[in-house]
Parts: structure tokens; sequence; C-alpha cells
């Protein structure tokens, strides 16, 4: 599935994060090449040691179950800003392409920073479907349905925030089911922006995701006193320092997100 469909967010959603000048040592694709160096993940991580990483999180078992036996992984390091990772069919035609970087994060209002990894494009996709051999509708910035490996690509990450030795890792969902597909690992940092959510997912359970999202996206929702509502993507965290998990998911947090998620109320408006 194409969890981003552009790498363009909108500037004016990102209050909640500081997003500074990486912190690694910017090393280019070119000098790279002219000294004839083996391309590393954020200048560290060797093609054998990512590709470890993969199997270990389960994504390349993943992969061949659905039926793509012969995929392999590629590197393309641009520099620290273009950190790309990619799994190919054996006619080389992508499965899994990813955009990683390095920044540091800031709560609003605090000093402190923590570098994390930030995922800046994820796309997964089933080529063997063909557009006229799709049942269902796709989820909005799809071409092919996804490969169902968002579990094993989230392991991926957290394990490698692990081993670079950042606090976790961060996203900016742009639609609402890739929300709802993160959220097994990941929150939103803004309590309301996270009751919010939660309210609609429990407002509309036994709703078929895509349908939900298409409403969503289409602005056919409302909230119960008839205003209309609008989805406005926002960061969400996945922590694996134990430190700023406690600082940012403290029970404030949650009491703010079970307040926003009891209050609000949704219904759906026809065509």
């Amino acid at each position: 599935m194409g969890v981003f469909s552009s790498t363009d967010k909108k500037k004016n959603q990102a209050d909640w994060l500081d997003l500074d000048d990486l912190s690694l040592v910017d090393v280019s694709k070119e000098l790279n090449t002219s000294l004839n160096m083996e391309p590393k993940l954020f200048n560290r991580f060797t093609h054998y040691e990512v590709e470890q990483m993969l199997v270990g999180a389960g994504l390349i078992t993943a992969v061949e179950k659905r039926g793509f036996h012969d995929s392999f992984i590629e590197l393309e390091i641009l520099n620290d800003y273009d950190n790309r990772i990619y799994v190919k069919s054996a006619n080389r035609k992508i499965l899994v392409h990813t955009r990683l970087k390095v920044s540091q994060f800031q709560l609003k209002g605090d000093d402190e920073q923590f570098p994390m990894i930030y995922i800046d494009w994820l796309l997964t996709q089933n080529i063997n479907f063909e557009p006229g051999d799709i049942k269902k509708e796709l989820y909005f910035g799809q071409e092919y349905p996804g490969l169902n490996v968002l579990n094993e690509f989230t392991d991926f990450i957290r394990v490698l925030s692990k081993r670079l030795g950042t606090s976790g890792a961060f996203n900016v969902p742009e639609y609402f089911h890739d929300a709802v597909l993160f959220s097994r690992k990941f929150r939103f940092i803004d309590p309301e922006k996270e009751g919010t959510f939660r309210a609609l997912v429990k407002n509309f359970r036994g709703t078929n995701l895509r349908s939900l999202s298409s409403q969503i996206h289409q602005n056919r929702v409302r909230y119960e006193n008839g205003e209309p509502y609008e989805w406005k993507y926002g960061e969400m965290i996945s922590c694996t320092d134990a430190y700023l998990e406690k600082k940012v998911f403290h029970e404030a947090y949650f009491k703010k997100v079970e307040e926003v998620k009891e209050k609000l109320k949704f219904t759906l408006v026809s065509k």
C-alpha cells in the first residue's frame, strides 16, 4: 500500500516538532561512488546488516508468503536526508520502498531533544494484481493493493532505531487508514488528535476500513452537531527509549485522550 502519497507534508501541521538539521555526517552518493565505498544506511549499516534486520523482523518472509520468492534488497543512499531501502521482485519491480531520515525530536515548549527516525515515505504493493483484477476498492493513494507487511516493517524500524541509538521513530500519516494501520505501534503526539482518532474508530467500529477512509476523505463524516469533520494529519510516534515514552505518554496524556474519545460523536451523510 502507499502509506504516503506525497513527501510534501503541510508545514503548518508540525507545531509539535522542531525538525532541525540532521545530526549525522552528510556523505553523498557521489562521494561513496568516487571512493568505491559500499553505500551504508545512515552511513553505518551495510547491505548485509540491513538485510539481516529485515529478515529478523519477518518482512522478507512475509513478502515471500505473498508469492514473491526471489525478492532482493537494494539500498540507495543519496545523503543523510535521503536513505532509501527497496525490496524488489525478481524482475526488479518495487514491492517495498521506504525513505528514512534522522531528525531531532523536541516537544513543544521543551528544551530536550531526542534523535528520531523519520519515516518520510513508505510504499508497499502487490504488483501481481492488475487493476481489472482488484475487486475491492483501493485506499486513497494506491495503484495496487498493499502487501500487508506493516507490522513487520514497524518491527524493523524499531530494531533499526535501537541499533542506531535513536529514541524511536515518527511518521505523518496522510490518510485515516494509514493512521489506523500504524496505530498498532504508534500514537499521535497530540492527545486531542489521538482522542479524536480513537473516537472515529469507536464510532464506526465494524465499518469496512476502506469504506470509512473514503467517506472521511470525501468529507462525508460529521460531528454530532452537524459540523463537517476534516481529517488533519499529525505526527505519530513510537518510542524505543523508556524515558521518552514516559515523557510523552504520561497519565495526563491518556486522561485527555479518554476525555476526547468519550466526548466526540460522529455521523455519516449520504452522497
